[in-house]
């Protein structure tokens, strides 16, 4: 599960390996480089399939959190593509590109926080720490439904927070999403958007007229990866998109 930034090359590994990362960049980690006759080899740090092309690719790879030059790879090796967190002030993405291309071969320079999705991941301190073991109680709320279109809601909602969502988009986004939503009675459609407004713990709340608010009882952004997780392994479903977030939130229009 991607909940938070890396702070090392071992976390930076850990986070590449999650479902989540591996369907972002469509790149999935194999195991260790070997050499011609078998033999796991120290350096480069491990072997990956490029499925972002076919036929797909086996790749030699290089993880580093943060490197300062391209002398930072000059004993790795011959490797492919290098997967890094960030680059330091001053040092851009084509120059070290270019370096490592005559250094090493690398043909290709992967920077995940310059990607949205990796870049809004929590910091990883004691603050956050503190929310992340009551995720578990969300997570068996939505394994409980049957609807994929109840937790498409709330993960809306999560993604949305702090802002706020109204009934009525929400309602005819769906509708134009799901054909089984858009065949509903209205007070049915409802009771879907608002299903998790009747939990135990109740992870959405109305605040006003038909304007509803992703609960505060749980980080928003670990509910959502969360829920995003159960959302595709689970339902077999497909996540929304940033764009999706628009349609159904509460303007400063109403």
């Amino acid at each position: 599960m991607m909940i938070f930034k890396p702070v090392d090359e071992m976390s930076l590994r850990h986070l590449f390996s999650s479902g989540e990362a591996r369907d972002l960049l469509r790149i999935e980690y194999l195991g260790p480089t070997l050499n011609p006759s078998g033999a796991i080899e120290t350096s480069p740090d491990a072997l990956i399939l490029d499925k972002r092309r076919r036929p797909h690719r086996k790749l030699r790879c290089e993880f580093k959190f943060m490197p300062y030059s391209a002398g930072d790879f000059l004993h790795n090796g011959k490797f492919d593509i290098a997967i890094i967190w960030t680059l330091p002030s001053g040092l851009l993405k084509e120059r070290l590109e270019a370096e490592l291309l005559k250094q090493n071969g690398c043909f290709e320079v992967i920077v995940l926080d310059q990607t949205k999705a990796f870049r809004d991941l929590k910091d990883y301190n004691l603050e956050s720490l503190g929310s992340v073991g009551d995720i578990d109680v969300l997570i068996e709320e939505v394994k409980k439904r049957e609807s994929l279109i109840s937790v498409v809601v709330l993960y809306l909602a999560a993604k949305l927070y702090p802002r706020t969502f109204h009934m009525d988009r929400m309602i005819n986004y769906l509708s134009k999403r799901y054909n089984e939503f858009a065949k509903m009675e209205g007070k049915e459609k409802s009771n879907i958007v608002s299903a998790f407004k009747q939990t135990k713990v109740p992870l959405i709340t109305k605040l006003h007229k038909k304007v509803y608010k992703f609960t505060s009882d749980f980080d928003n952004k670990v509910a959502a990866v969360a829920i995003g997780i159960l959302i595709t392994e689970n339902f077999d479903g497909l996540l929304p998109s940033e764009d999706d977030l628009q349609e159904i939130a509460v303007t400063n229009k109403g």
